[in-house]
Parts: structure tokens; sequence; C-alpha cells
């Protein structure tokens, strides 16, 4: 069992004294069996088989991965650790990493286990990632039907491949009755087009979604996975409705290079509501626009290059969830919001990009953006030599906004919203 800890951590004498407690609620959300990370933390036999690297990566600060900002913008679940946390775990380690006694346990007032789904939502066969030392992008669509409509009140994405799945692009439809679920391709591969451009009615007629009467599948959620990303819950009275048949499909699932074959078996977990679902999550994604339409859009090589965004906000809206994302030569992401009246809301702040760990940031509580306000966001990038991280050296032109694969590179600001209601700000995502 992982715990969630309230309030601050004080150097523990055991495992049971306090360190179970930290790494529940700072590693437990990639550590664990079905997750991201690549070995379990869940028990103290597991803690202590990885005692050593744990020692290495807790005192350089590379674990547990942290990102945002949090004197801009703090999140609800920063898996960083604090001071405190950090010299706790550290001086357990060094004094021998004692068990003690489950009695000594303090059980915050509230804690849980890592929950189960209600519902999986699974590739019904595998793919096979060839050994082609490339990156390989695939869109799968994976049918279901159900005993009944659902109202969701959150959603995990597992990888299959923990070690090759980077991310995913998926979404919800509802389909005609007159749709045989049975027919139709699991899946095709982007070639370089395809990848560059989402195309619905391509991705429609492959899959055999649409209806006798021709009509379009009904979207019913969009979202995404990345590396960081964990449980998306909702509050209550806030999710979506699952229809009782429908299809996931998953429009972009990137695998990393491998040298060996491999097989993937990726799957959605949906988690029923105990109430009815009034308010559905609404999902945007922005993008900057070129400067010179027509044109090629490029980042030289041998420059730091800034893009920017700005978006007008035409309703009241509250943010639940945002998700910055570049590629490799990334190095900053700010956005903020002014209002009309010229108050600035911190959205978020990503001082050091790092490709490999992105995440849906959930805030604390609902962020209200009014009417009329203007989002802003500017993304740098580092497209010289002395970037450790540029595919390219010596370093040559990169494409921008062009394409969707890491030869490119790409700005994107997503959220998660609903309509404002009074109130809103209050609700926390907790």
């Amino acid at each position: 069992m992982l715990f969630h800890l309230q309030g601050k951590a004080q150097s523990p004498a055991s495992y049971y004294n306090g360190v179970a407690q930290i790494i529940g609620k700072k590693c437990g959300i990639c550590h664990y069996k079905e997750g991201y990370a690549p070995f379990s933390l869940s028990t103290y036999e597991e803690v202590k088989r990885h005692s050593k690297e744990m020692g290495l990566v807790i005192a350089s600060g590379s674990m547990p991965p942290w990102k945002a900002n949090a004197h801009f913008r703090d999140f609800a679940d920063n898996r960083s650790l604090d001071s405190a946390e950090k010299q706790a775990l550290l001086d357990w380690l060094k004094n021998g990493m004692p068990l003690g006694k489950k009695s000594d346990l303090v059980q915050p007032k509230k804690f849980t286990e890592l929950p189960k789904p209600d519902v999986l939502l699974k590739m019904p066969r595998p793919y096979s990632l060839a050994a082609s030392n490339k990156n390989t992008y695939i869109c799968y669509k994976i049918p279901f039907e159900l005993d009944s409509a659902h109202a969701i009140s959150g959603l995990q994405f597992f990888p299959g491949l923990k070690t090759l799945v980077h991310h995913a692009s998926y979404q919800i439809f509802e389909v005609a009755e007159s749709i045989d679920l049975k027919l139709g391709p699991d899946y095709y591969v982007y070639n370089e087009d395809s990848i560059n451009r989402v195309d619905d009615m391509r991705d429609f007629t492959f899959f055999k979604m649409i209806g006798k009467q021709g009509e379009n599948p009904r979207e019913i959620y969009h979202g995404g996975w990345l590396p960081g990303t964990g449980l998306i819950k909702f509050p209550e009275k806030v999710g979506f409705n699952l229809p009782k048949r429908g299809v996931l499909l998953i429009r972009s699932l990137h695998y990393s290079p491998s040298s060996v074959e491999a097989n993937d078996q990726s799957a959605l977990g949906l988690f029923y509501s105990s109430v009815p679902i009034l308010r559905e999550v609404g999902f945007a994604a922005f993008q900057p626009k070129n400067p010179s339409p027509g044109y090629g859009w490029t980042i030289p090589a041998d420059t730091i290059y800034r893009a920017h965004l700005n978006v007008k906000f035409n309703n009241d809206v509250s943010l639940l969830f945002i998700n910055p994302h570049m590629h490799l030569i990334g190095k900053t992401f700010r956005a903020y919001a002014v209002s009309a009246k010229g108050d600035t809301i911190k959205l978020v702040d990503i001082p050091d990009w790092d490709f490999n760990w992105q995440d849906f940031y959930r805030f604390k509580n609902m962020v209200k953006i009014p009417a009329g306000s203007v989002l802003h966001a500017t993304a740098t990038y580092d497209n010289t030599s002395k970037n450790p991280f540029n595919p390219n050296q010596p370093p040559k032109a990169m494409a921008f906004e062009t394409g969707m694969d890491e030869s490119n590179e790409m700005m994107r600001l997503v959220i998660l919203f609903l309509p404002y209601q009074k109130g809103d700000e209050e609700i926390s995502l907790e």
C-alpha cells in the first residue's frame, strides 16, 4: 500500500515511521507494478532492492522528476522533494534502512491505494514493434461494447512497453448503431505525410467508423499521455459520459527507437463516477501562427529561437489541467493570461525543459480565465552545438510546426477546461 502524507516530513527512524509515506506521495505515481517506471517501489523489499540508485538520484535531484517552477505556479501532486523530505530519505538510507514496527506507522487522515480501473480498454491484439532503431508512430483502434453507458470521473493510460512508449494522443468516440465494431483493421503505421496532419475522414473511413447513413463518429473525450502523466481525476460531477458502444482511437502512439523486436498492448483505464456527470470536460490545443504564411517555417542553425502564441478567450472558462509541449531542442516554456482589467494570471513555467519528462499539470484549484483575457505563451529553443540534446551535430536548420516527429520542432499548449460557473475557484483539485 502506498500512502499519501500530509504535512512536512521529519527525519524518520524507520520505513514505517515516514519513509513509506514520502515514497508513496512522491514516487508512487510512476513506481508501481503497472506504472511507467521500470521498477516498483510499493514495498519495503522493493525499496531496499533499489536503495543504491535511489540514493544517487535523490542526492543529485534528478528524481523524483518535476519540471514546473513552483515559485511561478504550484500544482497538485507536486512530486519534487522539499528539503526536509530529501534529507529524511537520505538519512534513512545512510542509517541502514531500518524497517521499524508496522505499529509505528502514523497513518494520515486520508490515504488511498493506487486505484484499479472499473473498465480497461486494451489493444485487442498486440502491436509488433520492429527492431528498426527508428521512431515509430501508429494509429490504433480499440472498439468497446459495455453493459450500459457509464459516467466517468477519471482515467489513466497504461503503456504496455514502458521503456519504448513515449507518448499517446487519444479520443473516445460514440459510433452509430449500424457500425459493426468488429469490422476494419486494428491499426496503421504513419508515413511522413500522415504523421504531419490529423485527418478525421481518412481515419474514420480506414477504420470503418462511418454509419450506413453517413453518420460520423461523435467525439466524447480528447486526451493524451506523456512521460510523468498519471491518473487524470476530476472533481465530483465533472468528467464525461461514456457511451455503451464506441471506439477508443489512439491517434498518435509513439514508440522510441528499439534495437530488438517487442510487442506492445497499451490500454486506457476508466473510473466510474458514483454520481451523474453534470459538467463535461473540454479539450483545447493552441499553437503559434506562422509569421510568414505560405513560407517554410524553420529554426535556423546556431540560434536561440523564440516562438509565441496569443489566444483571446471570448467566454469565462475554468482550467483544470495544462500541458506545455515541445520536442528535443526546447529549453523553456512559460504561459500566463492577462485579463481585460490588466490582471496577470500565472499558468505554468518550465525553466528547464526535458522532452522525456512532460506532464498534464493539475491545478490545485480550478483557475478562472475571464472573458476578454489573452493567453500569452513563449517557448525558447536552443539550436546550437552547446545544446547536448540537439539531434544534429553540427546543428542544421530545423523545421518548425510542419510535422509531429522529433526531426521537427513544435509548440503546443493543451488545456482541459469547463465553462465557468460561479464558485469554481473554490473547488479543490487536490
